[in-house]
């Protein structure tokens, strides 16, 4: 099996698929954030065809009305939240969605406080208003669409007497949103993506209000998921998926899987793959060998499945945890060190040219590939990175006008890129679409996360500013690792939020040691006290690696629900 890194550059990304199906017929690869982005794509190419976000931030202050969901948007993404901040400023409504009193949520005109798990019902629930007020856009729809009537049925099973109960959130509050949304002339909606991203039943349902309020295809509009690493929309498309090839073109298409055959002289394998986390977690699984590429320290939550493998190999600029557990661990150049191309959370296609030298030997990733290629006895003839490119918009209809020569100048265009948009797409447009545009097929179920008699706190797992993604870059830059570090003197052991009610009620005051127990195990923490959560509810950012460890590996299931998980807990003073 093969796990990419969404931090390799289109170029050593496409040639890792290449490798792993061409020389190794296996359709076994996947990136190692797979799950949040890859449900945001689905839902937006099904409904529209095109796979990555709809809007741009360049209309962000466009948008009269901007909803910010399940995302700490400032923080996650300091430009695209500087953008809201300043449409904000300019008058726009900004409508903040969580569970935590977030940084955009101070900064919102409106923050809906929503109980941990709602997100689902509380979209609903807006899409219901929409609907019983006549606020939908009726011409939109008509000319547009196709496929609301299921919708229609799911937000028809809504009693409206239990919204506020199941969401934390007056119903007043909803309809007035609601109505500020159907009454603009632009809006956008901004929600979290990758590695603890929303479900896919979730962006589904914020996919249909926006469609349902004709928000998606005009000037200032889109529904936007936020990707939470640098080349994570590259890598989706560069086929890094079992199922996809590159441009989200679909494995099992025999036309396109043919294409790729005579591109390659190689015949691409048919036989289903699996992503690899999949295969880790999967006690009958026959995986035997695994290259992974630049991965982050989370790889401890299979540690012990690793262990098991015959032959592990790790490629990578940095070294961090999971060189102890390969066979092998060949060095690459950073992206510093090479000339490469990266695709931005916009499918922004940017060009990035080496700004140092290598030191003698080290070999950037592409030309590393190219060399286990030939060992494998493939010949693959790249005279310089450039060619590669040039392949890569040979196979893929949304690349097909890109060329390294063309990005070298200005910042990067936005795909897709061919002969009826030669200079890139801004946005996603309903006119050009050729087709009508899809409601996502959602489920009719709303559970709602409930707390326990001996476990009253549901808590929240995820990130936070300056410890994201288990700290593998914030260990490797100045500023954010002295504020890891300013972070660390005042919560060595980590921290965990809770109001000051129910501070009170525990007993403890700010940084003082509290015990936070589950049915599944437990682990030692400070407290932090703050009006960020609100009662019955706690929040804990994974940045120490002992909480990792000691605690959340005995809730892997729950973790990999994402942004809507929850578990339930107890607090105790220590």
């Amino acid at each position: 099996g093969f796990l990419a890194s969404p931090r390799s550059s289109n170029e050593e990304q496409y040639l890792l698929m290449k490798l792993a199906r061409a020389a190794f017929k296996t359709n076994n690869i996947s990136l190692d954030s797979d799950s949040g982005h890859r449900a945001s794509l689905n839902v937006l190419h099904a409904g529209t065809g095109m796979a990555g976000m709809l809007g741009s931030i360049e209309e962000i202050r466009k948008a009269e009305f901007i909803l910010v969901a399940g995302i700490d948007i400032t923080r996650q993404n300091p430009i695209i939240g500087s953008e809201i901040h300043m449409a904000r400023r300019a008058g726009a409504m900004v409508v903040t969605l969580d569970s935590r009193r977030t940084q955009i949520a101070k900064l919102s005109k409106k923050f809906l406080q929503v109980k941990p798990g709602a997100n689902k019902l509380a979209i609903l629930a807006l899409a219901k208003t929409i609907y019983d007020e006549n606020l939908s856009d009726a011409a939109f729809l008509s000319a547009h669409t196709e496929g609301f009537e299921k919708f229609r049925h799911a937000f028809g099973l809504l009693p409206d007497n239990e919204v506020s109960d199941r969401t934390g959130i007056p119903a007043e509050e909803i309809k007035a949103v609601a109505r500020d949304l159907a009454k603009a002339k632009s809006a956008m909606v901004f929600f979290s993506s990758g590695i603890s991203g929303l479900d896919e039943d979730t962006i589904g349902f914020i996919y249909n209000l926006f469609l349902m309020a004709g928000k998606v295809g005009k000037e200032g509009c889109g529904v936007n998921p936020v990707a939470g690493l640098n080349n994570l929309q590259g890598g989706y498309d560069m086929g890094i998926a079992p199922d996809l090839l590159t441009g989200f073109q679909a494995l099992g298409d025999t036309v396109v899987a043919k294409k790729f055959s005579a591109e390659w002289k190689a015949d691409v394998p048919a036989a289903p793959g699996a992503p690899i986390y999949t295969l880790l977690s999967d006690p009958s699984s026959k995986l035997k060998a695994l290259v992974v590429v630049d991965h982050d320290e989370g790889i401890v939550r299979y540690a012990d499945a690793i262990k098991k493998l015959d032959f592990v190999a790790y490629i990578g600029a940095f070294k961090n945890p999971f060189t102890e557990y390969a066979h092998v661990v060949l060095p690459i150049a950073t992206y510093v060190q090479e000339d490469a191309t990266f695709t931005n959370t916009e499918r922004r296609i940017q060009y990035s040219m080496k700004k140092i030298e290598p030191e003698e030997g080290l070999l950037p990733g592409w030309k590393l590939y190219v060399m286990i290629a030939e060992k494998a006895g493939l010949s693959w003839k790249y005279a310089k990175v450039s060619e590669v490119m040039d392949e890569i918009a040979r196979l893929t209809p949304t690349y097909a006008g890109v060329s390294h020569a063309k990005l070298s100048d200005g910042f990067g265009m936005q795909w897709p890129v061919d002969g009826k948009n030669p200079k890139g797409t801004k946005r996603f447009d309903v006119a050009k679409a050729g087709r009508k545009l899809s409601f996502y097929k959602v489920s009719d179920v709303f559970e709602v996360p409930a707390a326990k008699e001996q476990f009253p706190f549901l808590l929240m797992v995820g990130k936070a500013q300056h410890f994201w993604h288990q700290n593998n870059l914030m260990k490797k830059t100045h500023i954010p690792m002295r504020e890891y570090n300013a972070t660390l003197m005042d919560y060595p052991e980590g921290y965990v939020e809770i109001c000051p009610q129910s501070a009170k009620e525990i007993g403890v005051r700010d940084r003082w040691p509290v015990r936070v127990v589950s049915p599944h195990g437990e682990m030692r923490v400070a407290a932090k006290v703050s009006e960020d959560v609100k009662p019955d509810t706690a929040y804990a950012p994974y940045f120490v690696q002992e909480m990792i460890s000691r605690f959340l590996l005995g809730h892997t299931e729950v973790l990999r629900q994402g942004e809507d998980a929850t578990i339930p807990v107890r607090i105790e003073k220590v």
